[in-house]
């Protein structure tokens, strides 16, 4: 493992923020921190720095899936005011990562000293990522959904089952009805074949559009791949694996994603940490309170 710390204090300050980028589901099962952990692969092998942060606190996979143990955490960074370059794990193919952490609620209930620690170091990793992904828990709750609103862009994974669909429909709209500006991608992932993925796209996008009166991007498609099962439990990411369908397939979509985002000139924007702290204070792009319940 490289020294994270030299590799970090190399890293000059960027002109402008690296892109924060929240992967979600409706429902636990449709393989969401499998792809975070292979597109964010991807596009660090087209050569950009990538940080992905696991947010499913205390069912952490990231450090599973790439068969690591992390020497430290997410949560340690907040309870014991850790630095960036001290939590932060080299994964393969120059793709740094952050473990979750075991407790289960320390970083969504920080205290003001906590969140301060924590805004300090995530303005660093966006000042020397390119991208920073987080991968959320399954599922909404209103912490999680302060993150999606937070980031940049963020992108539902949903295979084609009924279940999944209406799952990863429901946090769309829970989202979208806080949010409409928020872009928000959606991932079909485990198709059988082509048709049967754009179908399911093509149902959630006009039942999004009719239900909703807004509109979802369509990522793209990742076909069901018997490399993909083998590859997790041999611990290791399946972009890698040279009979993988799903890894030539991710390879494809991270490189029709990076097109846009390089072509588009970024509009002057407030931070992640900006906008989540809006949202912890009330606010929030809309003027409406996301935290549900309250």
């Amino acid at each position: 493992m490289h020294d994270q710390a030299a590799k970090l204090r190399a890293n000059v300050q960027r002109m402008s923020l690296g892109r924060t980028i929240a992967v979600a589901s409706g429902k636990g099962g449709v393989g969401k921190s499998n792809f975070a952990l292979n597109f964010s692969l991807a596009l660090s092998k087209l050569g950009k720095s990538v940080l992905l942060i696991d947010l499913d606190l205390g069912m952490g996979n990231i450090e599973i899936l790439l068969g690591t143990s992390a020497k430290h955490s997410f949560v340690e960074m907040i309870q014991n005011r850790l630095k960036l370059e001290q939590i932060v794990e080299a994964g393969p193919d120059g793709l740094d990562f952050i473990a979750a952490g075991a407790a289960m609620n320390e970083l969504f209930h920080m205290d003001g000293a906590g969140f301060t620690h924590f805004q300090k170091e995530f303005e660093r990793a966006q000042q020397i990522y390119d991208f920073v992904f987080l991968d959320m828990g399954a599922g909404l709750t209103e912490e999680s959904a302060s993150f999606i609103l937070a980031a940049d862009e963020s992108i539902v994974v949903t295979t084609t089952e009924p279940t999944s669909m209406m799952d990863a429909y429901a946090l769309i709209k829970h989202i979208k009805q806080r949010s409409a500006d928020l872009p928000m991608y959606l991932l079909v992932n485990r198709a059988m074949d082509k048709r049967e993925g754009q179908d399911t796209a093509a149902r959630m996008k006009e039942v999004i559009r009719t239900f909703l009166h807004t509109e979802i991007l369509i990522l793209g498609i990742l076909p069901e791949d018997k490399q993909v099962p083998k590859s997790v439990k041999m611990q290791e990411p399946f972009i890698n694996q040279k009979d993988s369908k799903a890894g030539t397939s991710i390879k494809q979509l991270a490189a029709s994603y990076l097109k846009p985002v390089e072509e588009t000139t970024p509009k002057e924007r407030t931070s992640f940490i900006g906008r989540l702290r809006d949202i912890w204070t009330g606010g929030t792009r809309n003027g409406k309170d996301p935290r549900f319940g309250r």
